[in-house]
């Protein structure tokens, strides 16, 4: 690693390392202020349930707030890949014991350093997650906390919050943000949803508090709960204290005597809801921060493309059983559209390993593949002299030279609409007239699927990075040199299901894919002809 780079690594230490201390030292000191020691040993007396349940939560916290997090750089165009983002978002929760999070912008340099994501645009969605939480919370408060006085300075704390979006939407134009980016992070849609996954982050979290009480053998009401966990934590974020760290805590502790439980059980109750949630984040945070320091001595290793780098786990990536039953869903409804006249030739773009085209030269086609990546078509093992290792971009074949050309999920790998458009453009050109294209493609028309796909599927799975360019099905309504001849949608079993249960729901699948639900398959075929200009 060069010597800026082990530079900055060394002040990433240096500022993580303080902030711990800081908040450790703090810790410390409101654990004797509050008679802490006394609470932390009735903890032996909380619910195994109890914990349980914390845990999950914290969980749940974190990766809520991850995909939040991810929706955001996705509106600001930072393409991130999910694997990567993750690592880095864990690593970066240390800098929530810094005064007012300050220190989680460890996450923008990280994500510039090792993936060059923009530090303009990634700043800007650091700011406004931070905007949301503090709106959210303040939200929160104004409905549940005790005193009038109270929900007043919650609803002012909301407006400024307001105000500081917008500020910081300003200064990011001044400072040059490209206005569709802009436009984009701030539209009405993007915000609305990442308003609602804040809710949906907070509303449980804040609940927590009455986990914690519970546990503790001590009645709380969830609104209680509510109640003091966001006007104490706002209380506390106005403080800018680390993590909240002896202002948070006592302020939910005060307020949960407001609602009539004893300091002693209060005490207690904050003190195991904070180890369990505030502790174990910051303790794994620690951990993968450790871990990513050290992944920094790789970075401006060569980098290879992403399918060569997962080309010998690329089979594993799907369950043998779910590879048979793709293979023959999509060969079958290729078999049905592909032209199969004597001496006809099509291109498989985007083979892969190469087992659609070697299923088709089974069935009597005349197949070429074409793959970018080459380590994948070498662990496919076909034929020799059958594949060729070139980008879509650039096909290297003659004008009006082939006779159909499928390709099977490979578009929305391509860096934006651009490419995709591009892609197209040789198509056509490499096309006979009266020549036919084959698009299968994945359908995220459907909101849980498209969840699915964009945050869940690419950390289980390495085939997609959570960077895609979805083409919805009416893209090909409009496509220069091509006509649409029709539109087909299948799949609807997820690809995590074992074989045992897979007989049953394919038969439930097969009436979906014609009912009037079917467009909202996981994949769908698009099925377009090149003009004949003879006729």
């Amino acid at each position: 690693m060069s010597g800026p780079a082990q530079e900055r690594t060394r002040h990433l230490r240096a500022v993580t390392i303080v902030s711990l201390l800081v908040g450790a030292l703090i810790a410390a000191l409101w654990v004797r202020g509050t008679d802490g020691s006394a609470a932390l040993a009735a903890l032996t007396r909380a619910s195994a349930t109890a914990v349980v349940l914390l845990l999950t939560l914290t969980a749940y916290f974190v990766l809520a707030r991850f995909v939040r997090w991810q929706f955001l750089l996705r509106r600001a165009d930072a393409s991130v890949p999910a694997r990567d983002s993750l690592k880095i978002y864990l690593a970066s929760l240390p800098g929530t014991a810094t005064p007012a999070y300050i220190g989680e912008v460890i996450r923008c340099v990280l994500l510039r350093r090792c993936i060059g994501a923009p530090l303009a645009r990634t700043l800007l969605c650091l700011a406004l997650e931070r905007t949301l939480d503090v709106a959210a919370l303040s939200l929160l408060g104004m409905l549940t906390a005790p005193q009038m006085w109270m929900r007043g300075v919650l609803a002012l704390t909301l407006l400024c919050a307001l105000l500081v979006a917008w500020f910081a939407r300003s200064i990011a134009a001044r400072r040059g943000a490209p206005n569709e980016v802009l436009r984009e992070l701030y539209s009405a849609p993007a915000v609305g949803s990442a308003a609602l996954l804040s809710l949906a982050i907070w509303i449980p979290v804040a609940t927590g508090l009455a986990f914690a009480a519970w546990g503790m053998g001590v009645e709380l009401a969830p609104l209680a709960a509510v109640g003091s966990y966001s006007a104490g934590t706002v209380f506390s974020a106005l403080t800018l204290m680390p993590a909240g760290v002896g202002t948070a805590g006592s302020a939910q502790i005060v307020l949960l005597q407001e609602y009539g439980l004893e300091l002693a059980d209060a005490v207690a109750c904050v003190t195991l809801f904070r180890v369990l949630t505030t502790g174990v984040s910051l303790t794994v945070g620690v951990v993968f921060f450790a871990v990513e320091l050290r992944a920094q001595r790789r970075v401006g290793a060569p980098a290879r493309g992403h399918f060569d780098e997962i080309a010998q786990q690329y089979g594993a990536q799907f369950r043998p059983h779910m590879w048979e039953l793709l293979l023959a869903r999509r060969t079958q409804r290729l078999a049905k559209v592909l032209p199969r006249s004597e001496g006809s030739i099509g291109l498989d773009l985007g083979c892969g390993l190469g087992l659609q085209a070697q299923e088709l030269r089974h069935l009597g086609w005349r197949v070429i593949g074409l793959e970018p990546a080459h380590e994948l078509l070498r662990a496919g093992g076909g034929p020799p002299n059958s594949s060729l290792v070139a980008n879509g971009l650039a096909l290297p074949l003659r004008s009006h030279s082939v006779d159909f050309v499928y390709t099977i999920g490979v578009l929305h790998h391509m860096i934006g609409p651009e490419e995709q458009d591009r892609a197209c453009a040789e198509i056509v050109r490499v096309l006979k007239p009266g020549g036919v294209l084959v698009v299968q493609e994945t359908n995220t028309l459907n909101p849980l699927f498209r969840v699915y796909m964009g945050y869940v599927f690419p950390i289980l799975s390495r085939i997609d990075e959570g960077t895609e360019r979805w083409l919805a099905p009416r893209r090909w309504r409009e496509t220069p040199g091509l006509r649409l001849e029709a539109i087909e949608h299948f799949t609807f079993v997820p690809d995590f299901l074992p074989r045992a249960v897979l007989s049953p729901l394919l038969a439930l699948e097969r009436r979906l894919e014609t009912s009037p639900l079917a467009h909202l398959s996981v994949h769908y075929q698009a099925t377009l002809r090149k003009p004949d200009t003879e006729s």
